[in-house]
C-alpha cells in the first residue's frame, strides 16, 4: 500500500491534532520524523524534518479535504467575539468564557456578560 503526505505540520502538537481529526473520520494515520523535531529546531527548521502526516493513496483526497475544513474551522474559532477582553493589567486576551485573566488571574471586567 502507498502513502500520500497530506499534511508538513509546524510543530509536533499540529501534527497530532490532524491525526486525531482524521482518525476521528476513520482514516489511517502515519505520523513521520516526529523525532527530529528538536534537532530541526536546533538547527535550522526545514521541511524534510518538520513532522508530516501521512495517510494511504487512496485517502489521501478525503484527507486533505478533511484537514482543510479542520483549518477553517480552527481559523473562525479563533476570531475574537465581540464578548473577548483584554486583562486590563497583563493585557492578554481573554476568551468570553474566561471570568479571570488566564495569564495573571485579574478578574474579567463587571461589564462582562455571563456566558
Amino acid at each position: 500500500m502507498g502513502w500520500s503526505k497530506v499534511l508538513v505540520a509546524e510543530n509536533p502538537l499540529h501534527a497530532g491534532l490532524a491525526k486525531i481529526a482524521l482518525e476521528a473520520a476513520d482514516l489511517s494515520v502515519q505520523l513521520r520524523q516526529m523525532d527530529l523535531w528538536a534537532v530541526a529546531v536546533e538547527v535550522l527548521y526545514s521541511e524534510g524534518a518538520a513532522p508530516s502526516v501521512w495517510v494511504p493513496d487512496e485517502q489521501a483526497e478525503q484527507a486533505r479535504l478533511i484537514l482543510k475544513q479542520h483549518q477553517e474551522k480552527l481559523q473562525s474559532d479563533s476570531t475574537e467575539t465581540e464578548f473577548d477582553w483584554h486583562c486590563s493589567n497583563c493585557n492578554e486576551h481573554n476568551g468570553s468564557s474566561f471570568k479571570s485573566c488566564w495569564q495573571c488571574g485579574e478578574s474579567a471586567p463587571a461589564e462582562q456578560p455571563d456566558c
